[in-house]
C-alpha cells in the first residue's frame, strides 16, 4: 500500500492505493464436513466471487435447503430458511420469513449452514459454480458508503388553501463513527430574518447534526424562532433509518404525541397562535423509540387448555402479532394471529387460549410484524400439561372492553343459564347460552357498561349444576 506519509486531513493528498495480502482459492474446493444426521454445520465460500448454490456438489446434505443471516431483518439480523421453489426449479425463496435480500447466490466470504442427512457429508465448490450476482447488502452496513442515516426536517409556511413557501431546514446523520458532542463534524445554524428552525444540542444551535447511530429515546430537540401567527408545516424525509424504530413528534403546546414514518416522507401542520405557548423555541421534539416493547411473556395452565398472555409497554406501527408454539424449544409453528390494537404509548395487553393440547412440553413465543414487514420476536416461555379435564372458566381474566369470554370445555350440550352477581350479591345481567357438544368459547357482553370491581358468573347445567367463576372487571 502506498501513502504520502505527511498527509494530514485537510492537506493535499496522493491517490491511495490498499491491496490485499493473502491466498487466492482457485481450483476444487471440497469441505468434509462433520456431524450426524440433522445436524447443521457451517461453512464459508472460499471463492473471491459469489456462487450459485444450485451448482455446488452436495454429498449427504439436503440439496434443496440452507440457511442464512440476513442483517437488513430486525434491529440485529435474522436466520432465514433459503427452500428451492418446486415450480421453479433451481430457484431458491425465504420461506420462513415473507421477504429477504438472500438469493440463490452466495457470495465471497459470506458464510452459511447446510442439513446433513447422513455420512459423512461433504461440500465441493467448482469454478463452473461461479456466479456474477453481487448483494452487497448482505454485509453490514447495509446503507451505501457515504448515505448514512439521516433526518431532514424542512419547515414551510402554509398559506391560503395549504399552498407552502419553503422557510428553513435542518439535517441530523446518524452513524457509529460520529460523536456524541458538538465538533467539527456539526454545523452551526446561522440566523436568518425571518423563521429559523434549528437543532438544538449541549446548548448550541445546529443547522446540521451529526450523531452516533439511533438508541431508544434518543432525542432530536427543534429550535423554532421568529415565526408569526399563521399556518406552519413540517415536512420529513428519511433515509435509511433502523425500521426498527418509530419516531415520535412531540409538541409541548398541544399535548400530542404524533408516530412519523422513518421509511417514507411525512408531514405535519401546526399553527402560531396568540397564545406565548405556542411560540416558545423549543416546542417541538422528536423521540425515537422501539416499534415495540415487551414486559412480559406468561403461559399458564387453565384446567386442560394453555393461556397465554404478553404485555406491551409501548407499541407504534405494529400491524399484528403471530403467536408461536414448539414441542422442542427450536422449530416454532404459527398457531395464532392477533391484530395490533394501534399506535398506543401506553401498556397494552393481549391474551391467546391453546385449547385441549396433548400432554406434554410446550414453547411459546410471539412475532410481532410492523406495518412495513419489520419482524420482531418476544422471549420463549415454556410450560407443561399433563391432561386435559372437563370445565369452565373466564379467560382473559380480568375482563376488558365489557365482554366475557367464558371458556366451556368438554361440557354437555344443551341451555346454559348464565347471571352475573356483583359484590352485593345483586343480579345485574342474565343470560341464556345454547352450548354444543365439546368445547367452545361463549362471548356475553352485558348490556349496560361494568363498572370496575368483583363479579361473580354464576352458570346452571342442563343437569342444575351450577358452576360460579369470580372475575375482575377492570
Amino acid at each position: 500500500r502506498t501513502r504520502n506519509p505527511d498527509n494530514t486531513i485537510f492537506g493535499n493528498t496522493n491517490i491511495t492505493t490498499l491491496s490485499s495480502f493473502g491466498f487466492l482459492q482457485t481450483g476444487t474446493q471440497t469441505f468434509n464436513l462433520t456431524g450426524l444426521a440433522g445436524t447443521y454445520p457451517m461453512l464459508g465460500n472460499p471463492y473471491a466471487s459469489p456462487i450459485d448454490f444450485n451448482k455446488i456438489t452436495k454429498v449427504n446434505v439436503l440439496s434443496n435447503r440452507f440457511y442464512v443471516h440476513d442483517p437488513t431483518i430486525n434491529a440485529l439480523g435474522a436466520f432465514v430458511v433459503m427452500e428451492e421453489d418446486l415450480s421453479n426449479i433451481g430457484t431458491f425463496k425465504p420461506i420462513n420469513i415473507l421477504t429477504s435480500i438472500q438469493d440463490n447466490h452466495i457470495q465471497s466470504s459470506q458464510a452459511f449452514f447446510v442439513q446433513v442427512i447422513a455420512g459423512p457429508p461433504s461440500v465441493s465448490f467448482e469454478e463452473n459454480d461461479k456466479s456474477t450476482i453481487d448483494n452487497r447488502a448482505l454485509f453490514r452496513p447495509a446503507t451505501p458508503v457515504g448515505q448514512p442515516q439521516s433526518f431532514r426536517i424542512t419547515l414551510l409556511q402554509a398559506g391560503p388553501g395549504k399552498a407552502t413557501l419553503l422557510t428553513d431546514g435542518v439535517l441530523v446523520q446518524f452513524d457509529e463513527n460520529f460523536n456524541d458532542i458538538v465538533d467539527i463534524q456539526d454545523a452551526l445554524k446561522f440566523t436568518n430574518i425571518n423563521e429559523n428552525l434549528g437543532l438544538l444540542r449541549y446548548k448550541k444551535t445546529l443547522a446540521v447534526e451529526r450523531r452516533p447511530v439511533i438508541k431508544d429515546n434518543d432525542t432530536i430537540f427543534l429550535q423554532l424562532t421568529r415565526t408569526t401567527q399563521r399556518g406552519y408545516r413540517f415536512e420529513f424525509i428519511p433515509t435509511n433509518l433502523d425500521p426498527s424504530f418509530t419516531a415520535l413528534l412531540e409538541d409541548s403546546f398541544t399535548g400530542k404525541q404524533t408516530p412519523l414514518s422513518v421509511a417514507a416522507a411525512s408531514t405535519h401542520d401546526f399553527d402560531i397562535t396568540a397564545d406565548a405557548k405556542s411560540t416558545v423555541p423549543h416546542r417541538f421534539r422528536i423521540v425515537f423509540k422501539p416499534s415495540v416493547t415487551y414486559t412480559n411473556l406468561k403461559a399458564a395452565v387453565l384446567n386442560g387448555d394453555i393461556a397465554v398472555e404478553w404485555n406491551i409497554a409501548h407499541e407504534y406501527n405494529i400491524k399484528e402479532y403471530e403467536i408461536e408454539r414448539s414441542t422442542n424449544g427450536v422449530g416454532f409453528t404459527k398457531v395464532a394471529t392477533k391484530v395490533s390494537s394501534g399506535n398506543s404509548g401506553s401498556a397494552v395487553s393481549y391474551g391467546w387460549l391453546d385449547v385441549s393440547p396433548l400432554p406434554g412440553y410446550y414453547y411459546y413465543r410471539i412475532r410481532n410484524i410492523s406495518k412495513n414487514n419489520v419482524i420482531g420476536y418476544s422471549n420463549v416461555v415454556k410450560i407443561k400439561i399433563n391432561k386435559s379435564t372437563p370445565a369452565m372458566y373466564v379467560f382473559p381474566n380480568p375482563v376488558t372492553e365489557n365482554i366475557i369470554h367464558l371458556q366451556m370445555n368438554n361440557m354437555l350440550q344443551g341451555v346454559y343459564n348464565v347471571r352475573l352477581l356483583n359484590n352485593l350479591g345483586q343480579s345485574v345481567f342474565t343470560n341464556r347460552i345454547s352450548h354444543a357438544p365439546g368445547t367452545s368459547t361463549e362471548k356475553i357482553q352485558p348490556d349496560n357498561k361494568l363498572l370496575a370491581g368483583i363479579y361473580q358468573l354464576e352458570v346452571t347445567a342442563p343437569d342444575k349444576k351450577i358452576t360460579t367463576v369470580k372475575i375482575i372487571v377492570k
